[in-house]
């Protein structure tokens, strides 16, 4: 019975050092499989025996455990690092990728074209009466126009290529979902209470790695071994089954479409903060807009102010018509309110409008009332039509399209317009040298484009004076009047500048965002990772026990070949 029970002992040794050398063996081909993580074997004594004298002797070793060498907590950190990298990475490229279609200081550039502008009527104002300095005018505020009407498609064509990769990572996502949810499948399957299925589980954290690129993750593994997958506190896999994703998008009243995304199942929003989808959703929603809204703010303002001196000063030729550029919605609105629908400011004051006749020479001039004060009846669009129809040789009214026109009664006389304190000129594009409200629908007036002789250079009705073609030239350096303005010069300067500034954090968030997670899956590898030298000795000590369990087989046999002799 002692000769058996060494047999049993010499048995279980070898098996055990078989399958430790096999587990060994296996973490060695697999040191430089991404995501594995090593294996260790837990080896327990068999419980004793009596024998004779009241004494106990082992029956062998058995394998208590193979289980993976893995810190759940330091998982989850390093998920979390990825996805911070992947949003970071995604900001800078999109940052660097709006700075370079920006191309500033490269002399095609709007600054450049902005400079174009003002100097070719900073030149004018030398020469107001040539007609090639004023064609020279048109045609650099063409081209600045043009210019930034590229410069915005361009910049809109960048955020559909990045509604393009938003669609991408979407798909991504949900094909990894799917593929997280069949390995909770089979892992639960495959355990159902035994051991760890360790190759199972070692693909699907490496899934939840990719998904993590995507998407900053939690995950909460069950009892019934499955996980559920979490982006803040949505599930996304819930039960161990995919509950998918989807774009949602919506449309806000000026026509903006805004993407989000949200869980298939329900429509319940999703938020991420990090991985490159959150990282793309937030820089479409944030940094390219930003940049659109700087764009078009600056093209609104300069728009604004050069018309705001343009339409107060007076031409070589003194129209004998006149149809504002912007329309109203409602002409019995007030004008400074939003039922008007103007998108540039009025305020209270007056302009005045002076109708010259062109055979004499004699002019007459009227003052007109803005009268915005918020006391009594304030001026409508109709009000003002009344006030300029009612003046000399002048007939005025409102096209059925909300338009205000103003015409001479007959050829004989030329309308000229000064001194306007409520912007009100500008605001309905009368007399104006741009069009449009932002850089998409910017353009020169086109009166002025078909005749040079209607840009505005002179103020006071004096022939020759360049005043207006000073102010207009004064507006890239000067600020405008008011508390807290800037020229227009600086204005964009101050983008470019702190486009420049998000830049260079952008790169310093990324290179960080990259040093933490290189540290963190460091630590995660010398928790995890095969050592090859480590498990090399481990082989040989393994290899030495079963040499040696197996020498011990061979003296129990021989011993009992001895005791079947005697018998």
């Amino acid at each position: 019975m002692a000769l058996a029970g060494a047999l049993q002992v010499g048995r279980t040794a070898l098996t055990a050092s078989q399958t430790a050398i096999e587990v060994a063996g296996n973490n060695l081909a697999n040191a430089a499989t991404p995501s594995y993580h090593r294996r260790t074997v837990a080896l327990a004594p068999i419980g004793d025996t009596p024998i004779d004298g009241g004494q106990f002797v082992g029956r062998g070793v058995e394998i208590e455990s193979i289980t993976r060498v893995i810190d759940e907590a330091l998982e989850g950190r390093v998920r979390a690092g990825i996805s911070d990298a992947a949003a970071s990475e995604a900001k800078q490229a999109i940052l660097e990728q709006i700075e370079a279609v920006e191309n500033e200081l490269s002399g095609n550039d709007l600054t450049t074209q902005l400079d174009a502008f003002f100097n070719a009527f900073s030149d004018l104002s030398l020469r107001p009466r040539e007609d090639s300095i004023r064609e020279l005018a048109i045609q650099q505020g063409r081209s600045l126009t043009l210019f930034m009407q590229n410069l915005r498609n361009d910049l809109t064509g960048f955020r559909e290529q990045i509604d393009e990769q938003i669609d991408g990572g979407v798909m991504n996502v949900n094909d990894l979902l799917d593929r997280i949810a069949s390995l909770n499948q089979q892992i639960a399957a495959s355990e159902d209470g035994r051991g760890e299925a360790a190759s199972l589980r070692d693909q699907r954290d490496a899934l939840l790695g990719d998904l993590a690129k995507e998407l900053d993750i939690s995950t909460v593994e069950q009892p019934t071994r499955m996980v559920d997958v979490f982006v803040g506190s949505t599930p996304i896999v819930l039960n161990g089954a995919s509950r998918g994703v989807e774009l949602r998008s919506t449309t806000d009243v000026d026509g903006n479409a805004t993407l989000e995304l949200v869980v298939a199942a329900d429509g319940s929003l999703i938020e991420p903060r990090s991985g490159r989808l959150g990282g793309l959703l937030n820089a479409r929603g944030n940094t390219i807009d930003d940049a659109l809204a700087a764009l078009d703010g600056f093209a609104n303002e300069l728009i604004y102010q050069v018309n705001r001196i343009h339409s107060q000063a007076q031409p070589i030729l003194r129209a004998g018509v006149y149809t504002s550029d912007y329309r109203v919605d409602d002409a019995s609105a007030v004008l400074n309110d939003a039922a008007a629908g103007l998108a540039f400011d009025v305020s209270h004051g007056s302009f005045a409008l002076s109708v010259t006749q062109r055979a004499t020479g004699e002019r007459q001039t009227t003052s007109i009332a803005v009268d915005l004060d918020g006391l009594g009846s304030d001026t409508s669009l109709n009000d003002l039509a009344a006030q300029l129809n009612a003046v000399e040789n002048v007939n005025a009214s409102v096209t059925p399209e909300g338009r205000l026109r103003v015409e001479a009664v007959t050829a004989d006389f030329g309308l000229s317009f000064s001194d306007d304190t409520s912007g009100v000129l500008a605001a309905l594009g009368i007399n104006t040298f741009f069009t449009g409200t932002n850089a998409l629908d910017a353009d020169i007036q086109g009166d002025v484009l078909a005749n040079p002789d209607r840009v505005a250079t002179a103020f006071g009705h004096a022939d020759g004076d360049n005043r207006a073609a000073l102010a207009i030239a004064a507006l890239r350096d000067s600020p405008p009047s008011g508390p807290g303005g800037v020229s227009l010069g600086e204005m964009w300067r101050r983008h470019v500048e702190d486009l420049a500034v998000r830049v260079a954090q952008g790169r310093q968030e990324a290179e960080a965002d990259t040093a933490v997670l290189q540290s963190l899956e460091a630590q995660r590898q010398a928790v995890s990772g095969v050592n090859v030298d480590e498990e090399t000795i481990n082989v040989l000590q393994l290899q030495r026990t079963f040499q040696a369990s197996a020498r011990f087989l061979s003296v129990v046999d021989e011993m009992m070949q001895t005791v079947i002799g005697l018998l």
